[in-house]
């Protein structure tokens, strides 16, 4: 029998799992966001425990200001709008409630802009200028390789989810298989929220995570550590 042809990918959709993977050299690996912390002191200790804290700062952070910032910006780049791109780009920084989780945004900013230059994104030299958030560098990156906001919103935040678990499964210790329960719980949670943060109106933006802030800080000091947030 002939043999079957196969049919090439979207190309949008392979340039999502680029931006979606772990092997992306923005330095995801190297962050816990608080989470270091949260694990030394004991209260996220176990499977359950670590599922709670990725899913209460999905449902009341990502939610309520990264999901939302990152459909500006997808938009104002879609629509050249610098003005409304710098808008939102500062407006992502200054919500960032503690020193290292503003490093960290930052830097994976500056490297996702670094990076896409160099793939010869021509847009992304002006990120490299000025302190540059995350979501505004994967929002210029969806919008010119023709990923469309939805998906690209669900692979920014699974991205996201799948760091968290992994700097859990490292720190409490778990099994990788306990990593995999734990993403497919998030599931559900995560089409949840990116549907509701997509028609969020401009003036219910904005996060209250204080124990994470609060777990981020106490990371500054923190004696021993294997993360930089």
């Amino acid at each position: 029998m002939p043999a079957r042809r196969m049919r090439m990918a979207d190309p949008a959709l392979l340039q999502l799992l680029r931006l979606c993977s772990p092997a992306l050299p923005i330095g995801g690996y190297a962050y816990s966001q608080g989470l270091e912390t949260a694990c030394h002191e004991q209260y996220v200790k176990d499977q359950d425990s670590l599922l709670d804290w990725i899913q209460g700062l999905l449902t009341h952070s990502l939610q309520y200001l990264d999901i939302p910032v990152f459909a500006r910006l997808y938009d104002a780049h879609r629509q050249d709008n610098p003005a409304a791109v710098a808008y939102w780009n500062r407006y992502a920084l200054a919500a960032r409630g503690a020193r290292e989780l503003l490093l960290e945004d930052t830097q994976q900013g500056a490297a996702l802009a670094g990076l896409l230059a160099r793939l010869g994104l021509r847009q992304a030299a002006a990120c490299k200028t000025t302190p540059c958030a995350l979501v505004n560098a994967f929002s210029l990156a969806a919008v010119a390789w023709g990923i469309d906001k939805v998906s690209a919103a669900h692979g920014c935040v699974w991205s996201w989810c799948e760091n968290q678990v992994s700097v859990g499964v490292k720190l409490i210790p778990l099994g990788q298989t306990q990593g995999q329960a734990i993403l497919s719980s998030l599931m559900p949670v995560l089409s949840g929220a990116v549907a509701q943060s997509l028609d969020m109106a401009d003036e219910a933006i904005g996060a209250g995570c204080p124990g994470a802030i609060l777990a981020s800080m106490r990371h500054e000091q923190q004696y021993t550590r294997l993360f930089r947030s």
